[in-house]
């Protein structure tokens, strides 16, 4: 029996659409979609949370953390959108499951990396 060699390996385990370009292409485009979903998320609430804690007297500080929400929300989505493009899904994947268990766990806050 021989080795086989990394053209025979690709074929193998991951068929035509896990390899190549297109492979590639894919798995990028999920892991932007991923990343915006991510980024949307801790955006918004970082955001929320640091306009809240402006204070004020009528409401001001209501305002202010619907506001930073909002732009947080819209730039968090294009970091994270950046992030998986860069990163690719193994990564995403990895921060999504982090945020995730973060957000689940009451002892921490939402954006503790």
């Amino acid at each position: 029996m021989r080795e086989l060699s990394t053209m025979e390996i690709a074929h193998v385990s991951g068929g035509t659409i896990n390899s190549g370009a297109l492979g590639d292409l894919f798995g990028r485009v999920g892991a932007a979609g991923l990343g915006w979903i991510v980024g949307v998320g801790v955006g918004s609430l970082k955001g929320g949370v640091a306009g809240g804690s402006t204070g004020g007297i009528f409401g001001v500080g209501a305002i202010a953390a619907a506001v930073t929400a909002i732009w947080g929300g819209v730039m968090g989505g294009l970091q994270g959108a950046t992030y998986g493009l860069v990163n690719g899904w193994d990564k995403t994947v990895d921060l999504y499951s982090r945020m995730t268990d973060l957000w689940a766990d009451p002892r921490t806050g939402p954006v503790k990396v």
